[in-house]
């Protein structure tokens, strides 16, 4: 997800590839995904790293706390970033989070 945001930001023919790659949201969820990239590539981000930390502190039974902990945050990033899909998608905020070619547009 992180390589496809980076492409996507940097490369407008790529948006359009991207959001037909996640057609089977809708056309506008699609969009909202596209528009969103970033934070969408974040929230996979500390999904993965929440799953380690929860799968490590089963696993480790002497760092159960500080694993279990770290997961812990991740879930609470990880529902940030929801919100901040959400927005992006809504009410087009915060731009600074939308690849630049993408700002001033509601749709692709």
């Amino acid at each position: 997800m992180v390589r496809s945001a980076v492409m996507v930001w940097h490369d407008p023919h790529r948006a359009r590839t991207e959001a037909d790659g996640w057609g089977k949201l809708g056309k506008h969820g699609a969009w909202a995904v596209t528009r969103g990239i970033v934070p969408v590539a974040a929230m996979f981000t500390c999904l993965a790293l929440m799953a380690i930390s929860f799968i490590g502190a089963d696993a480790w039974g002497t760092g159960r706390g500080p694993l279990e902990a770290a997961g812990t945050v991740f879930f609470i990033l990880m529902l940030a970033c929801w919100l901040v899909i959400a927005s992006i998608a809504a009410f087009n905020r915060p731009r600074l989070l939308v690849p630049p070619y993408l700002r001033d547009r509601r749709r692709l």
